[in-house]
């Protein structure tokens, strides 16, 4: 008699940033990414800073509240597919795999998000290092009190910088490959 067994299928997480640097072969191309996001979530403005040790992306979105973490860190969400146009302004939404968020550790050692909707106010932060290391697929959440002074929206920060992004290159690669203003 024969028996049938299970064998799960896995991924390192090692892989996730590896395959991030591929898609994003020019590190330039993360920033693309970041402002599409952005774009995808009805912002009109977005600020970027950039200095020799961290990057910061901030948009007046319509940022996220704790679903929209989960839908966030869901490696292909489904969700820019069955909700293809923004809420807001009805653009054609343009991320697609859900692996630009990772594609973001191949420049940086740490990204912070930080993002309120409504009350919903919250901050994570995705240490390259410390989460290759623990066993779970899982990032701390740290839910804040409302903060007016924040808005709505969503900052992302890349700390401690493993690229040199010249600043005039930035500027006219984003002017010419983003849908924004910048």
């Amino acid at each position: 008699m024969s028996e049938t067994k299970h064998i799960p299928v896995a991924i390192d997480k090692s892989h996730l940033v590896t395959i991030g640097e591929r898609m994003y072969g020019d590190k330039i191309d993360l920033l693309r990414e970041l402002v599409s996001n952005a774009h995808d979530a009805d912002a009109t403005e977005v600020h970027i800073t950039l200095s020799d040790q961290q990057l910061i992306v901030q948009d007046n979105g319509v940022g996220m509240n704790e679903m929209g973490l989960h839908t966030y860190f869901t490696i292909g969400s489904q969700n820019k597919k069955e909700h293809p146009v923004s809420p807001k302004f009805k653009r054609s939404r343009i991320g697609e795999f859900g692996i630009g968020k990772f594609a973001v550790l191949a420049a940086c050692k740490v990204f912070q998000l930080e993002t309120q909707q409504g009350s919903f106010h919250a901050r994570l932060v995705f240490d390259k290092t410390h989460w290759q290391a623990q066993a779970e697929w899982q990032i701390a959440i740290e839910v804040l009190p409302y903060d007016p002074d924040f808005g709505t929206g969503t900052r992302i920060t890349l700390i401690d910088l493993e690229h040199v992004f010249p600043v005039p290159r930035v500027r006219r690669y984003l002017r010419e490959r983003v849908p924004l203003h910048i």
